[in-house]
Formats: structure tokens, C-alpha cells, sequence
């Protein structure tokens, strides 16, 4: 799971962020838009999670967006492990037209709720 997200985020001790996107396989975007909108419930409620939102690209009406912040890398390792994401990792490959988009991303609000 680690080379999904950048080793730099990974071992971070400070907030960090990323967005991304996923690209569907042609006619499969509402089932894989249903299961990356299913992992937000319980990727909000991991302690160490700060945001975790799914949004639509009105540009690329195929991607999906995400937007996910975390305390730290450690947190991102945790929600990597998750039952639920090992199990949408595990046939992604089915919905996925490519490999996820991740860009790496500094925080640098150093007054954003939440991170005190």
C-alpha cells in the first residue's frame, strides 16, 4: 500500500495533505464514484484524520477528485492498513482505468482548525 502515497508524506511528523484523482474504466465511473464515496465514513471517523472528501472534476467529468489531510504520515500509514481501503485496493484494478493521480501536498495554514 505504502507506494500509493509518497514516502515523503509517509514519514511526515507534521500535518499533511494530497489530492488526486481516479480515472474510471469507460462506463464503470458511478460504481467506482459509489465505492470511493463509501470509504468516507468510516476514513472521517480514523483517529488522525482531519478531512477526507470525494468531489467531481467539472473539467474531466471521468475522474473522480479526492482530498484527504491527515496529523501526520503515521496517520495515512493507519488508514492505508484499513480493512476497507486493503479491500477497495484489492480489486481497484477492475474500476481503475490507471494508477491513482496523487499530488503530494505542504500545509502551510499553520492556524487550520484542528491542528493545533
Amino acid at each position: 500500500m505504502s507506494d500509493i502515497v509518497p514516502a515523503e508524506l509517509l514519514s511526515s511528523e507534521k500535518p499533511v495533505a494530497f489530492y488526486g484523482y481516479a480515472l474510471a474504466k469507460e462506463g464503470l465511473r458511478d460504481v467506482l464514484l459509489d465505492r470511493m464515496l463509501a470509504l468516507g465514513d468510516p476514513s472521517r471517523a480514523e483517529p488522525g484524520n482531519l478531512v477526507y472528501e470525494i468531489h467531481r472534476d467539472l473539467s474531466r467529468p471521468e475522474a473522480i477528485a479526492f482530498y484527504e489531510l491527515y496529523e501526520n504520515g503515521a496517520a495515512i500509514q493507519k488508514h492505508l492498513n484499513a480493512p476497507y481501503m486493503t479491500a477497495f485496493f484489492a480489486d481497484s484494478d477492475s474500476l481503475l482505468e490507471s494508477d491513482l493521480e496523487i499530488t503530494a501536498l505542504e500545509l502551510i495554514r499553520s492556524d487550520a482548525p484542528g491542528l493545533d
